[in-house]
């Protein structure tokens, strides 16, 4: 197939991840395919054609086979009832491409791992900002899915209703480990986002750039209007005091109430 979408980076990612977990060099895996190395590196960088075929064989070489029907899966446009079917004006290579299958999260993290930059928008304090208190909560992702560290130059904007209404001590451990995430070098905001932003991942990979819309059985597209809340919601930032160290200070204050609610003499 020649995927002509922004899922090809998804997919490059992913089989250069696993050649590489698999120590197999570029050579000998373009031989079993009988293509030169060039192409497979292509392939790995989201460029060219690939067979669904040769997606199986690459994946039943690096011993992971079952990744092989996820990752030809979202080299097919997905047409759900209710969705219609395209018509003469829609363009199959603008819609999203999804990754419902087993692993689904697991492939976004191993994406990550390979992206020059992540902005990540989110209502919810995401995986790689988690304590492993909050991460074991999460009922859908496996908590043992290992999240890069967030690196210098990540940005991650979260909504600042994530860590109100809560008032316990791994509320506060969370937040102290956003501050130590910060003081790491990266960027972390807090802000009031509007109640329809939904979960939006900026993905910069040596390829080019795609979007990831929600962590678990992610959507792949091009970047949109969803990049552009991205920007929007950073231009909203502004000087004054620092809404985390605010959090922070009103979960200590909290802390110190007796349980009537009165602060104890």
């Amino acid at each position: 197939m020649n995927l002509d979408h922004p899922a090809a980076l998804i997919i490059g990612a992913v089989l250069n991840d696993r050649r590489s977990a698999a120590q197999i060099s570029v050579e000998a895996a373009a031989r079993r395919l009988r293509i030169p190395a060039i192409q497979l590196l292509d392939i790995e960088a989201g460029r060219g054609h690939v067979a669904r075929t040769d997606i199986h064989r690459l994946c039943s070489l690096y011993g992971v086979p079952d990744e092989g029907l996820a990752l030809s899966g979202m080299g097919q446009v997905a047409w759900y009832p209710g969705m219609g079917r395209p018509g003469p004006g829609n363009d199959p290579f603008a819609t999203a491409r999804y990754d419902r299958a087993h692993g689904s999260a697991e492939r976004l993290s191993t994406v990550v791992r390979h992206t020059l930059q992540v902005r990540w928008l989110a209502p919810r304090i995401p995986p790689p900002l988690r304590t492993p208190a909050l991460a074991a909560a999460d009922v859908l992702v496996p908590a043992r899915i290992h999240w890069p560290a967030p690196r210098p130059g990540d940005v991650f904007i979260l909504d600042e209703r994530a860590l109100k209404g809560s008032r316990s001590k791994d509320t506060a451990v969370q937040i102290r480990h956003l501050l130590d995430l910060r003081e790491a070098g990266a960027q972390i905001h807090l802000l009031p986002l509007p109640p329809h932003v939904g979960e939006v991942i900026e993905l910069t990979l040596p390829g080019g750039t795609v979007l990831a819309h929600n962590h678990f059985h992610p959507a792949y597209q091009a970047t949109d209007q969803s990049s552009a809340d991205i920007d929007n919601a950073l231009a909203a930032t502004v000087t004054g005091p620092d809404p985390l160290e605010q959090a922070l200070a009103h979960q200590s204050a909290a802390g110190l109430r007796a349980p009537d609610g009165r602060n104890p003499r």
